[in-house]
C-alpha cells in the first residue's frame, strides 16, 4: 500500500546513529508499517518523485517526533537521484518486503574514483550492498569507504543478475568491477572480478576479456596483499 511522505535530508536531523545506507521515519510510522509486515524479515522503501524512484532499506526509527509527522529521512546522495533538495518534498512511498526481490547473482559495479583499487576494501563493499539491501542496474550510489578514512565514492551500477532490481547479499554472488570512472582512456585495463564466493569458488570472466599477469604468471588482482 502506497502512502504519502515529505522527503528530508538526512543533514536536518542531529541522530549520529543516522545510517547512510538506510531511510529512517518517525516511531510512530515505524510501528505502523512494521504492524503491517509483520512476516518480513527486511523493509525496502520504493520511493517514487514523478519519474523517478530509488530503493533504500528502512532502518531504526528516529524519535522525538508527534504522530502527526510524515517524514521520511534519507541520505544526502539520495536527492541528487531523486531530483530534489530534500526540503520536504512529497513523494509516494511503498513499502515492499525484502522476500519481493530475487538474490543477487551477479553483480558489476563501476566507481568513480581509482582510489578504490588502491585499498582492500572488497569485503567493506560487500557489507555496505547488503546495508543498502536493494540494488537496481542504471542506479549510482554513494559509499564511504573505511579503508580510505571515510571517503565517499560513487559507484555505477552497471549489470544486476538475475534481474534488473536484485537483493544484495548472499553467498552465491560474484562482484565485478569495471574500470574506474577516471581512468585515463590509455589506462583502461579489465579489473579481475571479486566474488562473494569463498576463495576457492569461481568467479566470472575478466571483464572485456583482458587480463593482466604478474611476474610469477598469476593473474594480477588489485586486492592482493602482495600485488
Amino acid at each position: 500500500m502506497a502512502t504519502r511522505l515529505n522527503l528530508w535530508s538526512a543533514l536536518f536531523i542531529a541522530d549520529e546513529s543516522f545510517d547512510w545506507a538506510t531511510c529512517a521515519v518517525s516511531p510512530y510510522m515505524w510501528n505502523q508499517v512494521t504492524d503491517e509486515n509483520p512476516d518480513a524479515q527486511r523493509l525496502i522503501a520504493k520511493i517514487e518523485v514523478g519519474d523517478r524512484c530509488l530503493y533504500m532499506a528502512l532502518g531504526t526509527p528516529i524519535h522525538n517526533m508527534t504522530e502527526s509527522e510524515s517524514p521520511l529521512f534519507l541520505p544526502n546522495w539520495c536527492m541528487t537521484a531523486l531530483g530534489v533538495d530534500g526540503m520536504g518534498e512529497e513523494a509516494t512511498v511503498t513499502w515492499l518486503s525484502q522476500e519481493a526481490f530475487p538474490s543477487a547473482t551477479r553483480i558489476v559495479l563501476r566507481p568513480h574514483d581509482s582510489a578504490f583499487h588502491t585499498v582492500d576494501a572488497k569485503e567493506e563493499l560487500e557489507r555496505a550492498l547488503t546495508r543498502l539491501g536493494v540494488l537496481r542496474q542504471g542506479d549510482t550510489i554513494l559509499v564511504p569507504i573505511e579503508g580510505l578514512g571515510g571517503y565517499e565514492i560513487a559507484f555505477d551500477v552497471m549489470v544486476t543478475e538475475p534481474a534488473d532490481i536484485v537483493l544484495a547479499e548472499g553467498d552465491e554472488v560474484v562482484m565485478e568491477f569495471d574500470t574506474a570512472l577516471d581512468a585515463p582512456v590509455e589506462a583502461v585495463e579489465a579489473v579481475e572480478p571479486e566474488s562473494m564466493l569463498p576463495p576457492s569458488a569461481p568467479v566470472g570472466n575478466v571483464l572485456g576479456g583482458l587480463s593482466r599477469r604478474m611476474p610469477d604468471g598469476r593473474a594480477w588482482n588489485p586486492y592482493r596483499d602482495d600485488a
